[in-house]
């Protein structure tokens, strides 16, 4: 849960729900939603909303600015010679065309393949690669441990995992204000491999102090 927008919707509510009007969820957060009847059901579809609106209309990537985790990846993944690739969050779906045989998802953009996140996407296909550059960022611990999960289940034997990750670093257009950023680090990042018995294959940090890891499933 958002721990933001709980914070501002229980100093305003008081925990009376009436107070909660759609004028309010506008001015202060910038979104719509529905009614809720719950301040954590509130809190959920705000979230949403907020990381909907800054990543389909003000985000903007730039795949060369990235030393290990943008353009460098092309010749990388291909040498492995996947026969399935899945870019989880694949925002513009840049790599389309230029990796090989690359399904793009992305529940915010319209150029993904498919409008799904990797928690709704439903396949029986198993993944050779899965990238997950920019996209497992947001929420707390648990959210991010289980998201990291769903990728595992997603990925074959043997296939390898590449991602970009934020250490907390706040956005700075006002748009992200309410986005809650997970401040990963290199402790939870093998906790992970652990949890999930993957072998880490590197971990460095990449351009704008994102970290770059790489981790395969044994």
């Amino acid at each position: 849960m958002n721990k933001k927008i709980f914070a501002q919707l229980l100093a305003y509510s008081q925990n009376e729900l009436d107070r909660i009007t759609q004028p309010y969820i506008q001015e202060t957060f910038g979104v719509t939603v529905k009614r809720c009847t719950t301040l954590e059901e509130y809190t959920q579809v705000i979230d949403d909303a907020c990381l909907h609106n800054y990543f389909s209309r003000y985000w903007q990537n730039d795949m060369k600015k990235w030393k290990y985790s943008g353009l460098a990846l092309i010749d990388e993944v291909n040498s492995l010679k996947p026969r399935a690739v899945l870019d989880v969050g694949c925002g513009y779906n840049e790599f389309k065309g230029k990796i090989n045989n690359l399904t793009g998802i992305d529940p915010y953009n319209d150029r993904a393949d498919l409008r799904v996140s990797a928690m709704e996407y439903k396949t029986d296909k198993r993944f050779d690669v899965i990238l997950c550059l920019g996209s497992v960022n947001f929420g707390n611990r648990d959210k991010i441990t289980a998201e990291v999960g769903r990728c595992v289940n997603l990925l074959a034997e043997g296939g390898t995992m590449f991602f970009r990750v934020n250490p907390g670093i706040q956005h700075d257009r006002p748009e992200a204000k309410w986005i809650e950023f997970f401040a990963w680090n290199v402790p939870f990042i093998i906790e992970l491999a652990q949890m999930f018995n993957l072998e880490v294959l590197d971990i460095r940090d990449d351009t704008n102090k994102r970290k770059y890891f790489v981790l395969r499933k044994k």
